[in-house]
């Protein structure tokens, strides 16, 4: 693995150790503000990943790392911008969501018909 992979490791772990606190205390003060903050920093670094990976695997696991950080971005800064103005948080459907997995039956024997 490259220094600078072992770098954006460091970051994202940082970050998340942030995130997991905030996400924990909930009397943290602009609490949403920051957490949105957080969320924006973890997608960048994921962000870089994605630039950086080589493998198809890595990449696409970054891909929708930085994808559901930007999701959760979104949301924190939705909910504090709804704590500053007193109105109640409308909730919105993020595109492309996507829902439970479906079951598939795997098969390499050769259909009879």
């Amino acid at each position: 693995m490259s220094v600078v992979f072992n770098r954006l490791d460091e970051v994202i772990q940082r970050l998340a150790r942030i995130r997991d606190g905030l996400l924990g205390d909930g009397t943290a003060s602009d609490r949403a503000a920051r957490l949105a903050s957080m969320f924006a920093a973890e997608a960048e670094a994921w962000s870089q990943v994605y630039e950086l990976a080589h493998l198809r695997l890595i990449w696409r696991a970054a891909l929708a790392a930085e994808a559901g950080a930007r999701a959760n971005a979104a949301l924190w800064a939705r909910r504090t911008v709804s704590e500053r103005t007193g109105r109640a948080l409308v909730p919105i459907c993020a595109a492309g969501r996507v829902g439970a997995p479906r079951r598939a039956a795997l098969s390499t024997a050769a259909s009879r018909g």
